[in-house]
């Protein structure tokens, strides 16, 4: 029986020691694989400083372009540059809201290896959708409620019984 595609989140972002690091969640019924796209040398930027800074880390700033429909999770889950955490091996799942409305996912579990890890990622309207919905004058905090509850509908779809004992959902 193989792995089955459940969803993607299109775009996480995680913090990163060099900046922010940003993802495509992809989700199977067998585990979840954060799929590297780019990272931003904002620190690099920064100490840089100023307009000069910025046009640093943005030329240092390299991008993925990964095809999801045709690549399979086996193949994105051997990249080293990705992130692959088993359903079996989850301890928590949190999802909440944040003051400024924006929101993030937590996932806790156990590598392979016996190490406890944690990935903590904020949700991002990817821009298309964005364009789209402002076009239809939906407003920021609409779009990202929206957008939340779809991305946790679909780990409620990949998540077997077992893990959804330690899932934590918004309110």
């Amino acid at each position: 029986m193989g792995e089955n595609k459940i969803g993607l989140v299109p775009k996480v972002i995680a913090p990163g020691a060099m900046g922010p690091k940003e993802y495509g969640l992809l989700l199977t019924d067998q585990r979840s694989i954060l799929v590297f796209h780019k990272k931003t040398n904002a620190v690099l930027g920064g100490a840089v400083g100023g307009v000069i800074g910025v046009l640093v880390a943005d030329a240092l700033t390299k991008e993925r372009t990964v095809d999801y429909m045709n690549t399979s999770p086996e193949e994105l889950a051997r990249d080293d540059k990705n992130i692959v955490i088993p359903h079996g091996s989850l301890k928590a799942v949190r999802m909440k809201r944040h003051l400024g409305g924006g929101y993030s996912l937590r996932m806790e579990y156990s590598t392979p290896e016996g190490k406890e890890r944690k990935v903590s990622l904020t949700l991002m309207v990817p821009e298309e959708l964005a364009e789209q919905k402002r076009a239809q004058g939906i407003k920021a905090k609409a779009m990202a409620d929206d957008y939340a509850q779809k991305v946790q509908d679909a780990l409620k779809r990949a998540l077997p019984p077992g893990a959804q004992q330690y899932a934590e959902w918004m309110e």
